[in-house]
């Protein structure tokens, strides 16, 4: 069995002594001001990083969905590659016909957000 009286012991001569060392109230106030200076300092800078990663995530986020909604369609080939931009999607890849061309254009398009636009540079190539 463990006990826990050496250890309570111990805590106490610590406290003790560290009250024995008699921390000012001076001291407390600016260890409480730095903190508080440091926290708005890290929050300051993850804002700012925020900020400056907001625009890729939201290309990443636009791409993503846009090939999830391509791969999610049965009639099109799994190779298509979707690259997002500032200004919408190109398309690119191979597919068979000028039909499944066109289907996925309507898909990109139909899962753009007004005011974005889908460039479509996938090639036809029949097998």
């Amino acid at each position: 069995m463990i006990s826990f009286r050496p250890h309570f012991s111990l805590s106490l001569l610590i406290a003790a002594a560290l009250l024995g060392a008699g921390c000012s109230q001076s001291t407390i106030n600016g260890v409480a001001g730095d903190t508080q200076h440091n926290a708005a300092v890290v929050q300051h800078e993850a804002d700012k990083a925020l900020k400056n990663a907001k625009p890729q995530l939201d290309k990443l986020s636009l791409g993503a969905r846009v090939t999830a909604a391509i791969q999610a369609n049965a009639n099109l080939p799994k190779s298509i590659r979707v690259d997002a931009g500032d200004g919408g999607v190109k398309l690119r890849g191979k597919v068979q016909s000028s039909k499944q061309k066109a289907l996925a254009g309507h898909i990109a398009a139909d899962t753009l957000p007004p005011g974005k636009t889908v460039e479509n540079d996938l090639s036809v190539e029949p097998d």
